[in-house]
């Protein structure tokens, strides 16, 4: 008989199974503790069970966490890169990470592959594959808890575009909450998929919100992130609703690159983008080895991005890049980059 895998199952679930069985529930949210607690090797450890129990779920369950294939360490031992491998021999990448301050965060995959193609990003070189099951997410954040204990955040940042994969994302959010994790401690990064942000914001969940939005300035929006078709008015309004339906301050995620988006110009659209949209912006300096023939702008344009945002009232933040030796930084995720598209940008901004 073929096991059925257990890990990734609310506590619903494995209550219903274990009455089925013919046990009280109870004994359910014993297994579900097990699982997502104590992490054991196999039924046989969870020693608060009937020994009958425990021999009936090993006969037709599996606990059936993730083991990375590649575990890989930079060079500060602040970042660490894994590397799982799925059951149909595709694959995905999750980071752990620690800040100066020693807060610990997990980037965790949505989707195999991404179907956005952001120019500034390697996971688009893949082109999307398939999206990731409720226990393949789980899974990850599970395997690095084994490894470095509960995280103080979570992060939906890693390969793909989470709400592309609602379903399957408001469901591990929903895990995650029986877990014991506050919604503030889960952040869910997206493009701008303006249908869904409003699905988010009604769904009863309030996760924090991260917006990687290219540029403030249509044309050139449209072109750095070329297969979100909404308008920068319509994000506009989906991010108002969803402030004001949640009560969450929304981070917009800027990708600074020279020549493409670093001017007084991209600076000021951002300013008034961020205003009405009562948003935290994150600047993040180019990362060249994700696309080659682009560069970060040299720290004094930086500065002065800064400085014409914060002259307008607008909280800034500079994100520090962890992991970049180790291909672990963001938009550096991919999972065979031998066989990953050829992606050469052309681009035409004047």
């Amino acid at each position: 008989m073929t096991k059925t895998g257990i890990v990734g199952m609310s506590e619903k679930e494995i209550r219903d199974i274990v009455e089925k069985l013919g046990y009280p529930p109870f004994h359910g949210t014993q297994v579900f503790n097990w699982i997502y607690h104590r992490f054991p090797k196999s039924f046989f450890d969870m020693t608060d069970l009937p020994k009958k129990l425990r021999s009936i779920l090993n006969e037709r369950y599996i606990i059936d966490y993730f083991r990375y294939s590649e575990k890989i360490i930079s060079r500060d031992g602040l970042t660490i890169k894994y590397r799982f491998p799925l059951s149909d021999s595709l694959g995905i990448e999750s980071v752990a990470m620690k800040d100066r301050r020693g807060r610990l965060s997990f980037c965790v995959s949505s989707q195999c592959g991404c179907p956005i193609g952001c120019m500034y990003c390697t996971t688009g070189t893949m082109g999307f594959i398939r999206d990731l099951k409720k226990s393949e997410i789980i899974n990850q954040i599970l395997c690095m808890i084994i490894q470095h204990g509960k995280p103080d955040s979570i992060l939906f940042m890693g390969m793909g575009e989470p709400l592309l994969n609602y379903e399957n994302l408001i469901e591990t959010i929903k895990l995650l909450k029986e877990m014991g994790f506050g919604e503030r401690k889960i952040t869910v990064s997206t493009c701008g998929i303006v249908k869904n942000i409003y699905k988010l914001a009604n769904s009863g969940y309030r996760p924090r919100l991260a917006v990687s939005i290219g540029s403030a300035i249509e044309e050139k929006r449209k072109i750095l992130i070329p297969k979100v078709k909404t308008s920068l008015e319509e994000l506009k309004e989906s991010l108002k609703f969803y402030r004001e339906k949640t009560r969450r301050r929304i981070t917009l995620e800027y990708t600074i690159i020279e020549n493409i988006n670093d001017t007084e110009n991209d600076a000021k659209a951002l300013a008034e983008f961020a205003a009405k949209t009562k948003s935290h912006v994150n600047i993040i300096r180019f990362n060249r080895s994700c696309v080659k023939q682009f560069n970060p702008p040299p720290p004094k344009v930086i500065n002065k991005f800064k400085n014409i945002l914060i002259s307008r009232g607008i909280e800034v933040s500079e994100r520090y890049r962890r992991g970049e030796d180790i291909s672990a930084a963001c938009g550096q995720l991919i999972w065979d980059t031998a066989n990953s598209k050829n992606y050469t940008m052309k681009l035409n901004l004047n």
